[in-house]
């Protein structure tokens, strides 16, 4: 086993300049009993990160394998993962971490190892992460758990984010590519997690190794995405349609599961909307809406009365 690549790293790195070396430091810092590659992409950055890149792969070329664009893959929409990473994977499994995240415990890697390799029935396997505001410096676990645990399909379909982030997931390669039934979408780390989840156990490690960071610069939390509403209402749709195509891919097995967080989110598009009256009037939604308490139903029902008051005032002064 000592000269087989027995662990990918998968790296996505754009502009981390101010990032990047932390994230380099977290792999070459690993201590493994096996060898492991970093196949990490640079999509063409415009500052100092293919340099720092070149700095790394120079120390430790047994480790980096860089893949360096000269244009903007992503842009293109170019599912570079498929087309130029994966082809280059060697080993057995394969551990994830963006270009402006990084690992915090140099065991990591062995960590996660040892637990697949004694536990056949297992896909995936996870750990609980620092969530690091970048405008505020404050750090916070992600996860609850306080024990090691298994994690289910219900668990991830409903409230994944609550678990584990994408520096955590490590697999086993042979689920690292997912059937047509799993459209490439922007949250593609929520589709593998139910495609993995469907295939095998999901082991959740409760140490923290890594830090995710948040409202970093240029990162989907950072952007307009988090506030557009056309783009919020346009992600909700997206992820009906995932999980209405997951659904008849799995054949229905697990439509009860499913069908809750379609319900979720055409209730949270009717809330991005002020349809409340529409939410009160339908007896799943409002079964779905009312879980998070009687404050929240009777908001809900204030909100939807107020709205109802307005139109009277509107029609009275049309």
């Amino acid at each position: 086993m000592q000269d087989k690549i027995m662990v990918s790293v998968c790296c996505l790195a754009y502009n981390h300049e101010p990032y990047i070396r932390d994230c380099l430091e977290g792999f070459v810092n690993q201590k493994t009993n096996f060898k492991f590659e970093v196949i990490i992409h640079d999509d063409a950055s415009t500052d100092k990160t293919a340099d720092i890149i070149r700095e790394y792969e120079a120390k430790y070329p047994d480790i980096i394998k860089p893949i360096y664009q000269t244009e903007n893959q992503y842009s293109q929409g170019i599912k570079f993962g498929k087309k130029y990473i994966y082809p280059k994977m060697r080993g057995k499994y394969v551990a994830f971490c963006e270009g402006d995240d990084y690992w915090c415990d140099n065991n990591k890697l062995q960590k996660q190892f040892d637990f697949l390799e004694s536990h056949p029935d297992y896909s995936f396997c996870v750990h609980n992460s620092y969530k690091l505001n970048c405008t505020d410096g404050t750090k916070t676990e992600i996860c609850k758990l306080k024990e090691d645990n298994d994690i289910t399909l219900e668990d991830i379909v409903m409230r994944m984010g609550e678990f584990f982030q994408t520096s955590s997931h490590f697999l086993r390669r042979e689920y690292l590519e997912q059937p047509d039934a799993f459209p490439n979408y922007n949250f593609g780390d929520y589709q593998r997690a139910i495609y993995l989840a469907l295939n095998g156990k999901i082991r959740y490690l409760k140490d923290i190794m890594s830090v995710y960071r948040y409202l970093s610069a240029g990162s989907w939390s950072s952007s307009k995405q988090d506030s557009d509403m056309g783009i919020l209402i346009r992600h909700n749709n997206e992820v009906i349609e995932l999980i209405q195509r997951i659904n008849a891919y799995s054949q229905g097995k697990y439509e009860d599961i499913f069908q809750k967080k379609i319900i979720e989110k055409q209730v949270q598009t009717l809330v991005y909307l002020d349809k409340y009256r529409e939410i009160l009037l339908n007896k799943q939604y409002r079964k779905e809406y009312t879980k998070t308490g009687l404050k929240a139903y009777l908001a809900l029902v204030y909100k939807a009365l107020f709205q109802n008051e307005k139109r009277k005032r509107q029609v009275k002064d049309g």
